[in-house]
């Protein structure tokens, strides 16, 4: 008596049934076996059963695809002629409440800027050539068009500080060139959209290079 392994677990369906019906075969063939001709017939009629199972399985999920191909063609068809007829309401609606009757509705227009507002975290360091400083302070993203920058090489706080105008920077980081060299000076900038200006920013200083 032996311990017999049939080796058929992890096969395709498909490949199952070609492993049976090889065994069925083999196994046929050898007259040792001619006692077991019930259960080889037995098996034969359960792998005939199991492929025409597989058959109709693989017939029934290729109606399925094609039946799902058809859906969402349709599907496209129904959003482009409806996205049509907005566009034809649109073109012919004189009023927002004729639109809305149709249950459609008028697109949203995009929301205004706010002012920017008063920047802050400026820091100043020194730039690689003389009279050069590089800035940056926290950005205002989709918010600021650009940065005015001044400096000034008196004490901000004096009575009357001269800021003079130094660039514009469409950016929150930028260079500043033709600083007076050796000179400490403080810098400001203020930020800018079409709505309006934020407030000038607190002061930074350094000594130019």
């Amino acid at each position: 008596m032996f311990d017999v392994v049939v080796d058929l677990k992890g096969l395709t369906v498909p490949a199952l049934i070609s492993r049976v019906r090889a065994i069925l075969t083999a196994t046929s063939g050898e007259a040792a076996f001619s006692t077991l001709s019930a259960k080889l017939t037995a098996l034969g009629t359960k792998v005939d059963a199991l492929e025409a199972d597989e058959s109709a399985l693989r017939a029934a999920e290729n109606a399925v695809t094609t039946a799902t191909e058809t859906r969402d063609k349709s599907v496209s068809e129904v959003l482009a002629a409806a996205n049509e007829l907005g566009v034809s309401i649109g073109m012919t609606a004189t009023t927002e409440a004729q639109v809305n009757a149709t249950l459609m509705r008028v697109k949203n227009g995009p929301s205004p800027k706010p002012v920017p507002n008063t920047p802050t975290g400026l820091e100043l360091k020194m730039g690689d050539d003389e009279g050069e400083l590089s800035g940056q302070c926290e950005g205002q993203p989709g918010v600021v068009e650009h940065y005015e920058i001044q400096f000034t090489t008196s004490d901000p706080l004096s009575s009357s500080p001269n800021w003079q105008f130094a660039d514009t920077s469409r950016k929150s980081r930028f260079e500043l060139q033709g600083l007076p060299s050796g000179e400490k000076v403080w810098v400001r900038l203020r930020a800018v959209n079409a709505r309006g200006k934020s407030g000038w920013s607190d002061p930074a200083c350094k000594r130019v290079p």
